[in-house]
């Protein structure tokens, strides 16, 4: 094998795998544990109760899915490990879990998968990721998901404070942690451990790679005294289309034409507000139809009109959540209307429970909200911590320690 083969083979296999949807007509794509869709996907090595993904095809024909499982490293590229060291069964499978919508003005077919099942099961745990494609090739890629398996072998903790830097003593907020070893053996803390912490169940924003600060007899204490904090950001919006011929918490009006389209009560800008508290989901959503017992194929899509009280602002402004997959996606992108002085977006969006902010392109490629909403180290935001482990003749970096998402402030 030539050296130039060797470092293409190192640079495909180096690549890192993110949440992906190619298509605009696949919608409302989703990975949860089973019967608990506001929940992160994680799932602990060897219990019954696993993941289920779904997600619509709104071209509303039959299509030869199917999908395929990979083992990550920590950093979210393919893991050196064979399909069989990581998985027991199948690699790949068809996704046979599929129907038509019923009594809806914009048709769609829903799909979804649960695993682990009778075909394929994780071995190990650590960071997996799920893919869909079509056509019997894995080349022509529709969806990917990440998730997690992790083992309880350690217990994580976490606290929320202020800011120590007095430059971001009101914007930002100071994560610290705990990891107790409870006898979990480890040779060297510092090579062998690696800390992640996530804010509000996103990988885009995750503090990776941290070492402990000190250790005292088995207690490993994350204290970064001013560094790795997270911006506080703010509360998020909120609005119901669960029953779209009444006015549900954040919408103005609806009405039907070909589909129904509602519109939602104005926002203005609150980057010089200060901080109000409001109950929120930490910018999450869930799909529902409240007079029908099957949301999955009758809960319909609706065109969702977003209005933003705003002078024009330097940078782009975006409908930003987990309904736009955390991500300032073309399709969320608002225009301005200088006589209005406001923006506005309409986006198709499946009924249900949403939370979303207007958000903007912030510094080093990060997402933003100072010049649209504020960001106050006061919000109450979610916390995930997952702890790694890869200790001498380890082949894969393994979860020993998952704290489940907590508003710990």
């Amino acid at each position: 094998m030539t050296l130039v083969t060797l470092m293409i083979f190192s640079s495909i296999n180096a690549q890192v795998l993110n949440d992906t949807v190619v298509y605009d007509y696949l919608k409302s794509v989703q990975i949860s544990p089973e019967g608990e869709p506001l929940d992160f996907p994680a799932y602990e090595l060897g219990a019954r109760k696993g993941l289920e993904l779904s997600f619509d095809d709104l071209a509303y024909e039959w299509n030869n899915y199917s999908y395929r499982i990979f083992h990550c490293t920590k950093n979210w590229e393919k893991s050196d490990l064979l399909v069989n060291q990581y998985l027991i069964g199948f690699e790949g499978n068809y996704m046979n879990n599929f129907a038509i919508s019923v009594g809806t003005f914009v048709p769609y077919t829903h799909y979804s998968i649960k695993f682990p099942n009778a075909e394929t099961k994780p071995r190990v745990s650590g960071n997996y990721v799920i893919e869909i494609f079509q056509n019997d090739d894995p080349e022509d890629l529709i969806i990917r998901r990440r998730f997690i398996v992790y083992e309880s072998l350690v217990i994580p903790g976490v606290s929320v404070s202020r800011a120590v830097d007095m430059e971001e003593f009101s914007t930002q907020q100071q994560v610290s942690a705990t990891v107790s070893l409870a006898g979990y053996p480890v040779q060297d803390y510092f090579m062998d451990l690696d800390l992640s912490i996530l804010q509000n169940r996103r990988w885009n924003n995750a503090k990776n790679n941290l070492k402990p600060t000190f250790i005292n007899d088995g207690l490993l204490t994350y204290n970064f005294m001013g560094s790795e904090s997270f911006d506080g950001g703010t509360e998020f919006h909120t609005f119901d289309t669960k029953r779209l011929n009444q006015v549900g918490l954040g919408v103005k009006t609806s009405r039907l034409d070909t589909c129904w389209e509602v519109y939602l009560y104005e926002k203005k800008n609150r980057s010089i507000a200060v901080y109000s508290f409001q109950n929120d989901i930490n910018g999450r959503r869930f799909f529902n139809r409240a007079d029908v017992g099957n949301p999955d194929l009758a809960g319909d899509y609706c065109w969702v009109d977003f209005y933003f009280e705003s002078p024009e602002l330097d940078e782009p402004v975006y409908v930003y959540g987990q309904l736009s997959d955390w991500e300032l996606l073309p399709e969320f992108r608002m225009d301005y209307n200088r006589e209005r002085g406001a923006y506005s977006k309409k986006i198709l969006l499946k009924q249900g429970y949403y939370n979303y902010v207007f958000a903007h392109p912030g510094e080093n490629g990060g997402i933003s909200t100072a010049l649209t909403e504020g960001t106050h180290w006061q919000t109450r935001n979610d916390y995930t911590l997952i702890m790694y482990n890869r200790s001498m003749g380890l082949r894969y970096d393994r979860i020993i320690g998952y704290f489940k998402p907590s508003q710990a402030l």
